[in-house]
């Protein structure tokens, strides 16, 4: 019964997307992210990048700055004793490359019951990325949740990234960048096992892409635009499978010979 479910969000999944010039499909897959501002980095160029492919998009983004799984189950469960003015929550939502919702509030359960969503993504806050024994209860409280609230949703996790050189807290953890997607990785991989979820490979791509340092701005350890466009070039090749190497759209801020290296890039994992 899971597999037939799974084969049929897969379908509904590649069944949007067209070849770009072609007439798009109506339909659009609705997806809702768990997160925190890597997370919000999603919907920077996603929507723009799955709508140029012909892929309708619903994406929803919930977030806390630095929100860990840990602190989203204390959300859960301080939700379940406050009540519904309990939204702490920002919320953002692109709906086929438009803005639709700016600066909303929410709350999880809201959120959960709010859509039927086709997906729901999940990732660990980056500091504690690195770190197993960090998502340990709450990753399975919450994927227990979003099973219980949208049996029908598949649940995927964002892998998110490694710090570039210049970060401080590189000293604080003890290891350099290159280190830090070594745990990382492994950490996602294991609960993405564990769980049989499928992984958006965000971190393990930006590890191939040449001149890594590109895709940051020193001195901080957000995306820049180029790792945006990374990240929604990976995103899309993900939830859509299709190949975003032709991808037609280019941010005006990235050199199209850039560009061409990020797409090419976002294919390795494929």
């Amino acid at each position: 019964m899971k597999n037939a479910m799974a084969a049929a969000v897969c379908a509904a999944m590649l069944a949007g997307c067209v070849v770009p010039g072609e007439k798009e499909k109506t339909s659009s897959l609705k997806v809702l992210i768990v997160g925190n501002s890597f997370s919000e980095s999603c919907l920077k160029e996603t929507p723009r990048i799955a709508k140029a492919m012909g892929c309708p998009l619903d994406l929803a983004n919930l977030y806390i700055g630095g929100c860990s799984l840990k602190t989203h189950w204390s959300n859960v469960v301080a939700g379940s004793v406050l009540g519904p003015e309990f939204r702490p929550y920002r919320y953002n939502r692109w709906t086929d490359g438009a803005h639709t919702v700016s600066n909303g509030t929410a709350n999880i359960v809201e959120a959960l019951e709010s859509e039927r969503w086709d997906v729901v993504v999940l990732q660990q806050a980056s500091h504690s990325s690195w770190d197993a024994t960090t998502y340990d209860y709450a990753i399975t409280y919450l994927i227990n949740l979003i099973r219980r609230k949208r049996p029908d949703a598949k649940i995927m996790l964002q892998e998110t990234w490694s710090y570039p050189p210049w970060d401080k807290r590189l000293k604080k953890f003890g290891f350099d960048g290159p280190e830090m997607y070594r745990r990382l990785h492994a950490a996602y991989e294991k609960f993405g096992k564990m769980f049989k979820l499928e992984i958006i490979p965000v971190g393990s791509v930006a590890e191939t892409v040449p001149d890594r340092n590109r895709l940051f701005t020193e001195p901080d350890f957000h995306f820049n635009k180029e790792g945006q466009y990374l990240q929604g070039l990976v995103w899309t090749a993900t939830l859509f499978g299709v190949d975003v190497s032709r991808c037609p759209y280019v941010p005006a801020a990235i050199d199209p010979a850039r560009a061409e290296v990020l797409r090419s890039s976002a294919m390795r994992m494929r």
